[in-house]
């Protein structure tokens, strides 16, 4: 299907380096994990996300229930973090810090890194309005690329709040109606819904008329100028480099004043502040501040190199009985073990061995079997002992352990 695909058992190592990294360096900041609904209530992501985005006007995977109600597969994780927060009351909890991982859906045009069906990885902490939260959500995102060797440029902007976009917002309009004509489709119907958005258009005529446009920074209340302000400060101190983009404004309607990207030819991440989204969804004057990262993107950047290993591979010559009961002998040890079951020659089995990447075979027979013994191959040296099966465990040892 178009935008799906599947993530095959080659791959799936490197997502679970992915995954595995993020949630250890998420725990280590006292983030706890989070779980909700793949499908939520349209309504969440209107009144959430801003009915007037691209996300909800062209983007969602939306349809009726058998109940008629309207409900739409998530396009991003932090409205539904948002709900769930208001509907569990998770202000009167200890843990305000939350990530998640899981499937996304937006119906796009499906290229390199972007699909209809695709992850994210993203942290959520609410209720905290110091700026040095901030510092701390983008700390964790740029700790999460050191870890898996991708470099990325953070880039930051003040994009303002409810008090003082309002009147850029009209300087806007005011500014790219006389170049209207010269705005793509899309920019002229974003004018008056969502100017801002604009200035995010990737359209080179429209980036030509966005040059002139009037300067968001020069709108800013002082509350924003004072948190963006106090945000740089935070990030000096945490040795963060970033660099400054007027035009940077987010496609989400519930960001307001600090927001940022990763970014490496193209976007790796992003996030920011969000101090009204809780309130529009009928919840109590809580702010947040969160970021999101897509695994695809961060798949096809990472050069780690992750094998398929499997530790011990059980070459079983028909008493697959026994095989069994060697299977039992090694459930409590730390290693992955294949066993065969097919009726298969030695040989083919120990080519096997080799493409699972196997530091030993144990081959089992009919002699073996009627000896309680088995032979332990080693695959790296192809040296080989015959023993009993009550040494296995010792003799493992020496194998995985001794250098």
């Amino acid at each position: 299907m178009k935008g799906f695909r599947d993530i095959l058992p080659e791959n799936i190592e490197k997502w679970q380096l992915l995954e595995e990294t993020a949630k250890s360096i998420f725990k280590s900041f006292g983030y706890k994990e989070i779980r909700t609904p793949i499908l939520e209530k349209t309504l969440t992501f209107e009144r959430g996300v801003g009915d007037a985005t691209d996300i909800v006007e062209k983007e969602m995977y939306t349809f009726l229930d058998k109940s008629g109600e309207s409900v739409t597969l998530r396009p991003e994780g932090t409205a539904g973090i948002a709900r769930a927060f208001i509907e569990n009351k998770l202000e009167t909890s200890v843990f305000n810090k939350l990530y998640y991982i899981g499937p996304m859906f937006r119906y796009e045009r499906p290229q390199k890194g972007r699909f209809r069906q695709f992850h994210q990885i993203g942290a959520e902490c609410f209720g905290i309005k110091n700026p040095a939260i901030d510092a701390e959500i983008i700390f964790i995102n740029k700790l999460l690329f050191e870890r898996l060797n991708i470099k990325a440029n953070l880039e930051i902007n003040n994009i303002g709040c409810p008090v003082c976009r309002p009147a850029y917002t009209k300087v806007l309009i005011d500014y790219f109606e006389n170049y209207k004509d010269s705005l793509c489709t899309d920019c002229q119907k974003r004018l008056y819904k969502n100017p801002l958005r604009i200035l995010d258009c990737k359209n080179e005529k429209c980036k030509i008329v966005v040059k002139g446009a009037p300067k968001l920074k020069d709108y800013v209340c002082k509350n924003c100028q004072e948190h963006y302000n106090s945000t740089k400060e935070y990030l000096k101190a945490l040795n963060i480099e970033y660099i400054e983009n007027d035009m940077l404004v987010r496609g989400l309607d519930y960001y307001t004043s600090f927001v940022f990207e990763f970014t490496n030819t193209i976007t790796l991440s992003a996030g920011g502040r969000y101090d009204n989204l809780i309130s529009d969804l009928g919840g109590g004057n809580i702010c947040g501040v969160g970021f999101a990262l897509g695994e695809e993107r961060l798949i096809d950047m990472m050069d780690t190199k992750v094998q398929n290993n499997i530790d011990i591979y059980i070459a079983n010559l028909s008493v697959t009985f026994y095989a069994l009961q060697i299977l039992q002998i090694l459930k409590n040890f730390p290693y992955s073990v294949y066993c065969e079951y097919s009726s298969k020659s030695l040989k083919s089995m120990l080519k096997k061995a080799d493409k699972l990447n196997t530091s030993v075979s144990i081959i089992i027979g009919e002699n073996e079997q009627k000896s309680n013994t088995c032979i332990v191959r080693n695959m790296k040296s192809s040296n080989q002992q015959t023993i009993g099966v009550e040494q296995l465990e010792n003799i493992l040892k020496g194998v995985f352990y001794v250098t």
